[in-house]
């Protein structure tokens, strides 16, 4: 019985070898004219826009990413691209300080510092339930001042909302239109002055392309690549 258990795993093993080997994934850069280009390395890739581009698609300065994720490969014939969690990796570096200043008497002061100049509108509530939550909203302003709750502020959460018109949209994709954020428990109970700095909120963020699960065709030789009713051709000069 036990050595018929090694067999089986032996067997298995080597089904998944030869599963593998069939597989082979693609490492190239593929260009579809002179405006973007795709980068496969294995199992993450990079959608770049050549750098005339990146402005007219509201891009920050020198940035040509328009999209980057993962690759996963579902046959010899077909990958799945994904972007990756923009608002994950935005919130990761995202730091929130209180404290308490002596000028607000019966108000509460929030101050959020983040580099993107376009419009926006930010939605906040305060409170740690739907009951007792009180909503602001306010519009093109990072620093405000707000009644202070007869219970402090204990709670609070935030939306922010890009509001700028797109003038150059980009295959009719989905781009991130808001980010939002939970704080749990001030420091102190008593904190009346917020600080919320989001160095990765930028005019980047607020224009990558949403690949959410696309499929691509693969074709021979993995020489061609059909997406979006387009074709990528690779293009050998890059590697």
């Amino acid at each position: 019985m036990k050595f018929f258990r090694i067999k089986v795993l032996i067997c298995i093993c080597m089904l998944q070898n030869i599963v593998h080997a069939q597989t082979i994934k693609i490492d190239g850069t593929y260009t579809l004219d002179m405006t973007e280009y795709l980068t496969i390395t294995e199992d993450s890739f990079k959608l770049y826009l050549y750098a005339a581009y990146p402005l007219f698609y509201g891009l920050n300065f020198g940035d040509t990413i328009l999209a980057e994720g993962k690759v996963q490969y579902e046959s010899d014939n077909f990958i799945k691209l994904t972007s990756k969690n923009y608002e994950w990796e935005t919130k990761k570096n995202m730091t929130i300080i209180d404290s308490i200043v002596s000028y607000l008497n019966d108000s509460v002061r929030f101050n959020f510092i983040f580099p993107f100049d376009g419009k926006y509108k930010i939605i906040l509530y305060l409170g740690n339930d739907n009951e007792s939550k009180v909503r602001y909203e306010f519009k093109d302003r990072k620093d405000v001042f707000l009644p202070m709750h007869k219970d402090s502020i204990l709670t609070f959460s935030f939306i922010i909302l890009n509001q700028t018109p797109i003038e150059y949209p980009y295959h009719n994709s989905l781009k991130n239109v808001q980010f939002s954020s939970f704080r749990n428990t001030a420091k102190n109970n008593n904190s009346n002055f917020f600080e919320i700095y989001i160095p990765d909120l930028t005019n980047s963020y607020f224009n990558r392309f949403l690949i959410n699960g696309e499929y691509i065709r693969v074709g021979k030789e993995k020489n061609v690549l059909f997406w979006h009713n387009e074709q990528y051709w690779k293009f050998s000069c890059f590697r």
